[in-house]
């Protein structure tokens, strides 16, 4: 089975992660596994270790809201997620909605996967 091939279904358990990176690539990171859904805020669930955590690494502040705000869980908000994500490398270069008075800002021109600040 190809794990990188669309419509597979490939899960590694928490402990496994780190080993499995490592047999592909160099994975000498933070010595926790991140769950996106559990995480919220400035607490970061280790799936792994099974614990909370306090972030005060922000992925090198390229995540300043935090995890899973209220304000990115709106459906206007995942519907201006989504058409970003689709055009996800635009590094530099702002779309007419980044501009839209009190609807969204760019963080940065940087930003490939979050182009939108809450309101």
């Amino acid at each position: 089975m190809n794990p990188t091939a669309t419509g597979t279904n490939v899960h590694v358990t928490p402990d496994q992660v780190h080993a499995t990176l490592a047999k592909h690539m160099l994975a000498d990171g933070f010595d926790f596994v991140l769950d996106l859904d559990k995480s919220e805020g400035v607490w970061i669930w280790d799936s792994r270790g099974k614990k909370k955590l306090m972030d005060f690494f922000s992925f090198f502040a390229s995540n300043p809201v935090g995890m899973n705000h209220p304000g990115v869980k709106t459906p206007e908000f995942t519907a201006r997620r989504a058409a970003a994500l689709v055009n996800a490398s635009r590094s530099g270069v702002f779309g007419g909605t980044n501009a839209a008075p009190g609807k969204c800002r760019p963080i940065t021109s940087m930003s490939t996967w979050l182009l939108f600040a809450v309101p």
